[in-house]
């Protein structure tokens, strides 16, 4: 189990060793430098458990999608220039490495969940792992009581849909979510507008997710949980949401897809991925999340970071490194 401790982390650590000593807690921490071993793809286990204060968080494991190579993927960057970061972050470079985790916390004996994962068969092959994974966790899908929502892309809300129906995976949970990505998804003529390749998810979404009445729409800032905040990070899509999660002096940043690869974005904060709407606007909203964490110095957890996936971000210069606690 990982236990954290805002007041023990330290703004930068070279080392794997540094970095667990900077915690204070290397017992029950473990971090991997690429300098010293390659990031695992698959996780040993599909679960994983920490505690930030009294909220206790399970990381749970939904899949991975080896995206093949496309020149496009990085709109300022070369296909050589994301294999060398691939390489160096110790990832393969066979492709780009997508895992994808959903987390959970309890508070109160309350589960509340963020985002829902890719659903079983509805994103890629071998992303069907969260349904297996929450039952090995000991979390029943009906103890789900609150679904916070950060963005409407497909690996992150269709987990919320049974496969091919309208039917909710959570029908008793609230569905919290930032109003502005609700309003622009669910508008009408937007499945118009968008290119051809989001039109069939787009149909899906403003389809189905009107038709049900659990929806709370927020704004920035807003308390979605005792001790949950919502804070916009606007960019990857119009309404994405990171969350920070509080409890007495210890902080966790739930960022989502603000910085969805570190092993490219981390050194690269400058680049724009093909699937960053406004991606001037995405790449500002990064470097402010990751400066706030450095200098709070808080733990960090991403949906497509290696898994578990948490970690902590330091400053390089202009970039950043990104050290990810791994399995132990």
């Amino acid at each position: 189990m990982l236990i954290m401790s805002r007041r023990r982390l330290l703004a930068s650590a070279a080392t794997t060793t540094a970095m667990a000593a900077a915690f204070g807690l290397s017992k029950r921490l473990t971090f991997v430098n690429s300098a010293q071993a390659a990031t695992p793809l698959e996780p040993r286990t599909g679960f994983y458990r920490y505690k930030v204060g009294s909220i206790e968080v399970t990381a749970l494991y939904d899949g991975i999608w080896r995206k093949p190579h496309d020149p496009t993927f990085i709109k300022n960057a070369s296909l050589e220039e994301t294999k060398a970061a691939l390489a160096k972050a110790g990832l393969t470079t066979e492709f780009v490495p997508i895992p994808l985790t959903v987390i959970v916390i309890k508070i109160g004996g309350k589960h509340i969940m963020f985002d829902a994962g890719s659903g079983v068969g509805q994103w890629q092959a071998n992303a069907t792992h969260l349904p297996g994974n929450m039952n090995a966790a000991g979390i029943d899908r009906s103890e789900i009581s609150t679904v916070l929502i950060s963005h409407f892309h497909p690996e992150h809300v269709w987990g919320l849909m049974e496969k091919s129906t309208t039917a909710a995976t959570f029908p008793n949970a609230e569905l919290i979510v930032n109003g502005t990505e609700y309003k622009w998804w669910t508008q009408p003529g937007r499945i118009e507008k968008l290119a051809e390749g989001r039109r069939a998810a787009g149909k899906r979404i403003a389809d189905v997710f009107p038709t049900w009445k659990n929806w709370k729409l927020v704004e920035d800032k807003a308390e979605v949980a005792p001790g949950v905040q919502l804070l916009t990070a606007a960019g990857h899509t119009p309404g994405h949401s990171a969350f920070l999660v509080t409890s007495g002096k210890d902080q966790l940043m739930v960022s989502n897809d603000t910085m969805y690869v570190p092993a490219l974005l981390a050194p690269h904060p400058e680049w724009e991925g093909v699937y960053d709407q406004d991606g001037p606007m995405a790449v500002a909203t990064r470097r402010k999340l990751i400066d706030r964490i450095i200098v709070d110095k808080m733990m960090i957890c991403g949906a497509h970071f290696p898994f578990p996936g948490a970690g902590v971000f330091a400053k390089d210069g202009n970039a950043y490194t990104f050290t990810p606690v791994v399995q132990s």
